[in-house]
């Protein structure tokens, strides 16, 4: 059984991967993107960019643009949740609810109270959530939370206002019910050790660097620490594209070094515009991304491709994590952490990091062979 097409028609993992090769290096300015569920496939797609000249993109960095953008330009003290399990005696949780879906999180930092630190052991964790949702979910995690009414679009005001609080200076109230501004900020500086925790994606820039710049300006007083809250695989790879090009993603290597742009290297607009004459997708999870551009399309999909796919190339490929082992960023530990394959099974599909370093392989031997003959 194939698991390798070109044009719809079944061919050895060699001729595949030539082809795909070819069509990158072809282009002016190919394009990668996709889901890149492993750190393995990012890192891939990276010498795969470098080799052909190409932009690397992830599907869902949109999404956490503004984050992005504010670390990148801002920085911000984030701390790991196993520090804030052990230590933050006082949490302020900040807009909607950063453990949505991460009930293992939850439970990780809020199933006991804190035990090291001269000023933070044995005591009882006290919890303010400010636009809170549902604070009885940390009232029955900590036995002291309280809430703070506060409309989503007026939170970072509110923050701004707390900062102003801690630094002395005058401010009007806002959302705050008339001194609540003041009293919060004195209950965080008199932490012996602070958390804020707040979902990644629900703040603009602005908000996030406000929330960011909270966290430093309790650092002169006490000690405090951030802990943003991610969702999918996107702040992961941003990671190991920082590691491996020095900037987050978007990368682009069209001008041989890597650039980094957040608007001009983002894949759907250069999908659109017809700049990208190749893309490659990865569509590791099942019922990944379809095929919809006229560039010529080389799919990496968990999935075989149905009957009429624009693919030029296809690749079936395994599941990070089901089919293969998957080293992702685990929110538990605040780090990238091996998961062993769940389901592994010999005739499973190779995984796409496996394909992207034969295509990167294939580009190198491409880019010798030139200058040989040149």
């Amino acid at each position: 059984m194939s698991t390798q097409w070109i044009d719809g028609r079944p061919v050895s993992t060699a001729e595949a991967v030539r082809a795909a090769a070819e069509h990158l290096a072809a282009s002016r300015l190919p394009v990668l993107t996709g889901d890149f569920d492993d750190i393995s496939a990012i890192r891939a797609a990276m010498r795969v960019a470098a080799s052909a000249g190409g932009v690397v993109d992830h599907q869902g960095l949109e999404a956490i643009r503004p984050a992005i953008e504010a670390i990148r330009d801002a920085g911000i003290v984030m701390g790991a949740p196993a520090e804030i399990r052990r230590r933050a005696d006082r949490v302020l949780v900040i807009g909607p609810d950063p453990f949505e879906g991460h009930d293992a999180l939850f439970e990780q930092i809020f199933a006991v109270a804190p035990d090291i630190g001269a000023r933070t052991k044995g005591k009882t964790r006290e919890i303010v959530w400010l636009g809170a949702s549902e604070p009885q979910r940390f009232a029955k995690a900590s036995g002291e939370a309280r809430a703070i009414e506060c409309a989503q679009d007026q939170l970072t005001e509110a923050v701004g206002i707390i900062r102003a609080a801690l630094a002395d200076r005058r401010f009007a109230d806002g959302p705050f019910e008339p001194g609540a501004a003041r009293a919060l900020a004195g209950w965080l500086v008199d932490a012996g050790f602070g958390a804020v925790v707040f979902k990644a994606d629900a703040f603009d820039a602005i908000g996030f660097e406000e929330i960011a710049g909270l966290v430093s300006d309790l650092n002169a007083k006490t000690r405090a620490t951030a802990l943003p809250v991610f969702a999918g695989s996107a702040f992961g790879s941003a990671q190991a594209a920082t590691w491996a090009t020095g900037f987050p993603m978007r990368v682009s290597f069209g001008r041989g070094a890597p650039d980094h742009d957040m608007a001009l290297f983002e894949a759907e607009r250069l999908i659109g515009s017809g700049e990208a004459e190749a893309v490659l997708l990865v569509a590791a999870s099942e019922g990944g991304a379809g095929v919809s551009s006229d560039a010529a399309t080389i799919l990496l999909s968990a999935e075989e491709p149905p009957a009429g796919s624009r693919a030029k190339v296809a690749f079936r490929i395994g599941r990070p994590g089901v089919d293969h082992d998957q080293v992702a960023l685990e929110p538990r530990f605040g780090s990238f952490v091996t998961h062993a394959a769940s389901a592994p099974n010999a005739d499973a599909p190779p995984s796409a990091a496996l394909i992207l370093s034969m295509i990167a392989d294939d580009l190198a031997e491409m880019a010798a062979e030139k200058g040989a003959a040149a």
